[in-house]
């Protein structure tokens, strides 16, 4: 699965905090699912993800 076809699910919205991490939780980076530093992850393979009700979603690139 891809940050995309999650975005396509509508589980991110534009309010949504994006927390982009390595397999190891280190964090690369964070932001809004429109924001370019994000956006360059929306292809990469995840090996998981989580959301909080605090509208935080984590994703674990493999």
């Amino acid at each position: 699965m891809t940050l995309k076809k999650i975005q396509e699910l509508g589980l991110i919205n534009d309010n949504t905090v994006v927390w982009v991490r390595e397999s190891d939780l280190h964090i690369l980076t964070s932001g809004n699912c429109y924001q370019d530093n994000i956006l360059e992850y929306t292809g990469r393979e995840l090996e998981s993800f989580t959301w909080q009700d605090d509208n935080n979603f984590y994703i674990d690139l493999k």
